[in-house]
């Protein structure tokens, strides 16, 4: 049991590697796009001289930084949930369904996986209005993301099959630790 605790809190402790990466990769396309915005605001307004590449930057900048900070999200509990009937769960079908919620996110990240491989491989032949880059660069963030919420996904599950073969929330996430009732 001691081996598979540890097998767990190291892939734990890569996936939280991979959501720093891309919390900080995220947060540096934010600074970059708000830089890009404001030259952009600067040019149009101030010296009557539009920049032509500036939304369509900001967007690709955008959207890549969703899918960075997504795996993060998944991980820390970030993401929307309705809590009020799991609230109101014994730990033990709360463990049950956690774990039914993340093999259907499992699930759906391996079906859309290809589907993000496709795109990419589509993106090859398709250019940026503005800037003379394929949009198959841009589209590669969604595969990544994919792979880096996948292998949050199956963390999760081991979390929480650990919990029940072990009767122990000792490697719970602190966002999934058991609460005191009030």
């Amino acid at each position: 049991m001691d081996a598979t605790r540890a097998a767990i809190e190291g892939f734990g402790r890569v996936n939280a590697i991979i959501g720093r990466v891309g919390v900080v990769a995220g947060a540096g396309l934010i600074a970059l796009m708000t830089v890009v915005v404001v030259v952009g605001v600067f040019f149009r307004y101030v010296l009557n001289n539009s920049i032509s590449w500036v939304e369509d930057v900001s967007l690709i900048m955008m959207v890549s930084t969703a899918f960075l900070v997504a795996p993060f999200a998944y991980r820390t509990g970030a993401n929307v949930a309705i809590e009020m009937l799991t609230a109101q769960l014994p730990q033990l079908a709360l463990r049950v369904l956690r774990i039914a919620i993340n093999v259907m996110v499992l699930w759906i990240l391996y079906r859309h996986f290809f589907e993000s491989l496709l795109l990419v491989e589509r993106g090859w032949a398709i250019r940026v209005n503005t800037v003379p880059v394929a949009w198959a660069w841009p589209y590669m963030v969604v595969p990544v993301a994919f792979v880096g919420m996948a292998l949050i996904g199956f963390e999760l599950i081991l979390r929480d099959l650990w919990a029940l073969m072990a009767r122990s929330p000792a490697l719970d996430l602190p966002h999934h630790a058991p609460q005191e009732p009030e």
